[in-house]
């Protein structure tokens, strides 16, 4: 009788733990509710860059992150720009400009990771982020393109493997929900 017991104990324990929901910290990467991360604009027909610093910064709300950008990206700017040759340092810390966001859930939810880059956006020009930053990398379910951008995002680093463009809002990023290692954003009308 007490060998069915202690059988009985085992499995109801075993069970709730079998059962019990995950913690979101362990289903996916923590990630800070908004960051930003700098880019260049580069020539159209010109190359994209392979190689490029990750300058990001996070903040406690999507407010301040587009207020910190709006502002120049004091710091961030200058790494930016210190980074990329060819691009002047005499550009204005003005001429910051929100290109995109991803978020880490569908129809604009979750931690946002909003890319800026130096100009007046895609008019002529791509904006292209080889890796995404540690947490944001594989967790993207949403993305939008602003400032006369669309997003391709792309399965692989450095634009590589599967790609899908957002025109300009995924709600959803279908087959490539989580997936997205690497983002060009482009001029409306131009896929990846």
């Amino acid at each position: 009788m007490s060998n069915r017991i202690i059988l009985f104990v085992c499995t109801a324990v075993v069970a709730a733990f079998a059962f019990s929901p995950v913690p979101a910290s362990a289903a996916e990467p923590e990630v800070s509710p908004a960051c930003t991360v700098g880019g260049v604009a580069v020539a159209e027909g010109q190359p994209l860059p392979k190689q490029l610093p990750t300058v990001i910064s996070c903040f406690e709300s999507v407010e301040a992150a587009e207020q910190f950008i709006e502002a120049g990206a004091p710091g961030d700017f200058e790494q930016v720009v210190q980074a990329s040759p060819g691009v002047s340092a005499t550009l204005a810390a003005a001429s910051t400009v929100t290109v995109g966001k991803a978020w880490t859930s569908t129809s604009r939810s979750g931690s946002v990771l909003i890319h800026w880059g130096v100009g007046s956006g895609c008019y002529g020009v791509t904006y292209g982020f080889p890796t995404l930053p540690s947490g944001w990398d594989n967790n993207v379910r949403s993305a939008e393109g602003l400032s006369n951008c669309w997003a391709s995002h792309y399965d692989l680093t450095n634009y590589g493997g599967d790609v899908l463009t957002c025109a300009p809002y995924c709600s959803t990023l279908g087959f490539m929900a989580a997936r997205s290692s690497s983002i060009v954003y482009r001029p409306v009308g131009t896929f990846g």
